[in-house]
C-alpha cells in the first residue's frame, strides 16, 4: 500500500496559489518599502550643517562652565601679531536685527571704555557691533561688563554683538577669579570698579590696532551700510530711524560716502546736546567746538563745517529723514571725516597701529577710487570733553 503524501501545493491549489503568495510578497514589501521612505522623509537624518547648528560650539561650551575663549579658535590678523573671536558675546536677536536693517553703528573699545556703549544703546535704536580689545586677565573685565549691559541696559542683550581681539603674546587668561558682583548703577562706575578689581595686564609696548577692531566690527554687520565710530563718539537722539529712512529712499549708491560732523562738548555740559539747535547754541556760547580743533586742524577741515554750522528750517521737523546739505568735491590730505559708507567699500589700512593717519589712509583710498563725499545735515556725533596737546594720549605711534 502506498502511503506517500503529495506535496502540499500539488494537494491544495497547484500552480496558481504558487502565483498568488508572490504577487503578496512582492505587495508587503512595496508596502513596507514605502513606509519607510516616508518614514525617512518625514525624520530627515541630520545633515553636516543642522549637526553643526544643533551641536554646541566651543566658546560657548568654555565659556559656560568658566573658562575662556580658545586662543586657538581664533583668527590670525595679517601681522600675526594679534588673534580674533568673532561674536563671543552675539545679540539675542542678532540675526532678525540686523536682516530688517539699512545700517549698523560698528565701534571699538578696550575693556576700560566698555560703558561707553550703554550710552550708544539708549542713543542707537538699531543693530551695534562691537570689537573689543582685551589682554590676559582683561578678558575678565569683557565678560563682567558685557554681563552687566546685558542685564541693566534695554537693547544691548537682543540687538548688540561683541567680538575679541587679543595680541597674541597675551591671550585670554581663566575667568576663575571673577569680577565683583555690582548692581544695575551708573555704567562708567560699574567699569571703573571692575578695572580696579581685576586690573590691566601690563604690556611692553602698549599697541591699540584700532583699524584692525574697525574691520572686525564692520564685518560682522552684514547691513547695506555701516557707520564706523570711535567709541566715545555718541550719536543724536533718533540718528537711527532718520538715518534708515533716508538710505531706504535711495538707490544704493556704491560709491557714496556720507560724511557725519563730529564736535567736541565741554566737559560741564551734563548731557549731549539732543539736536542740531542745541549743538549751534553750545558753539556760540563756547561750550561746543569742532573735533580736534586744537589738536589736528586737518582732521575735519575738507569737511568745510562752516556751512553745516547754519540755521534750517528743517531742524524743527526732527521726525524727517535726514538730507544731503551739500556735497564735497576737493580733497585735501590727512582728512579724517566720519563715514557712512555702503557695504564692499574699502576696509581700513591694518597695518596702522595705535594712532595716527588710522582713519585719513582710508578716506585717501576712497577719494582715488572715485567716491563721492556728501555731508548730512543735522547729523552728528559729540565727544565728551575738550581735547587738548597736553591731553592727548602718549601712546599715539608704535616704538620700532
Amino acid at each position: 500500500m502506498k502511503y506517500f503524501a503529495k506535496p502540499l501545493h500539488k494537494q491544495v491549489c497547484g500552480k496558481q496559489c504558487f502565483v498568488v503568495v508572490n504577487v503578496v510578497v512582492v505587495a508587503a514589501n512595496l508596502c513596507l518599502g514605502l513606509v519607510v521612505n516616508m518614514a525617512f522623509l518625514s525624520s530627515p537624518s541630520p545633515s553636516p550643517l543642522t549637526t553643526s547648528l544643533a551641536a554646541p560650539d566651543n566658546l560657548t561650551t568654555l565659556m559656560g562652565s568658566g573658562g575662556t575663549v580658545p586662543a586657538a579658535y581664533g583668527l590670525s590678523d595679517a601681522s600675526g601679531n594679534f588673534t580674533s573671536h568673532a561674536f563671543v558675546w552675539a545679540g539675542r536677536a542678532w540675526q532678525e536685527t540686523t536682516g530688517a536693517a539699512q545700517v549698523c553703528l560698528a565701534t571699538h573699545a578696550s575693556t576700560q571704555h566698555l560703558h561707553w556703549i550703554a550710552t550708544h544703546a539708549r542713543r542707537w535704536s538699531g543693530p551695534i557691533s562691537v570689537a573689543v580689545y582685551v589682554a590676559g586677565r582683561e578678558y575678565v573685565i569683557a565678560a563682567g561688563m558685557v554681563s552687566y549691559l546685558r542685564q541693566c541696559v534695554d537693547g544691548v542683550e537682543a540687538r548688540v554683538s561683541f567680538h575679541l581681539v587679543h595680541p597674541r603674546g597675551h591671550p585670554p587668561e581663566s575667568t576663575r577669579s571673577l569680577p565683583p558682583v555690582v548692581t544695575c548703577g551708573e555704567a562708567e562706575e560699574v567699569n571703573r570698579i571692575m578695572v580696579a578689581a581685576v586690573g590691566l595686564t601690563p604690556q611692553r609696548y602698549p599697541r591699540y590696532p584700532q583699524n584692525l577692531l574697525r574691520n572686525m566690527a564692520w564685518r560682522a554687520c552684514h547691513t547695506p551700510h555701516v557707520f564706523n565710530v570711535d567709541v566715545d563718539m555718541i550719536p543724536v537722539p533718533a540718528m537711527y530711524p532718520r538715518l534708515s529712512d533716508f538710505l531706504a529712499s535711495r538707490v544704493v549708491c556704491g560709491r557714496c560716502a556720507f560724511v557725519v560732523p563730529v564736535y567736541e562738548v565741554s566737559s560741564k555740559v551734563s548731557e549731549p546736546p539732543r539736536d542740531k539747535m542745541a549743538l549751534l547754541r553750545l558753539l556760540l556760547s563756547g561750550k561746543a567746538r569742532r573735533f580736534h580743533l586744537k589738536v589736528y586742524q586737518k582732521n575735519q577741515g575738507n569737511s568745510h563745517l562752516e556751512h553745516w554750522e547754519v540755521e534750517r528750517l528743517s531742524m524743527f521737523t526732527q521726525s524727517q529723514p535726514f538730507s544731503v546739505l551739500f556735497n564735497i568735491s576737493t580733497y585735501e590730505e590727512f582728512w579724517e571725516p566720519v563715514l557712512i559708507l555702503p557695504r564692499g567699500s574699502p576696509p581700513f589700512d591694518e597695518r596702522f597701529i595705535g594712532y595716527g593717519f588710522t582713519r585719513s589712509s582710508q578716506v585717501y583710498e576712497l577719494h582715488v577710487r572715485g567716491f563721492h563725499f556728501g555731508v548730512l545735515d543735522e547729523a552728528f556725533l559729540t565727544h565728551l570733553g575738550f581735547q587738548t596737546t597736553a591731553t592727548y594720549t602718549s601712546t599715539r605711534f608704535v616704538p620700532d
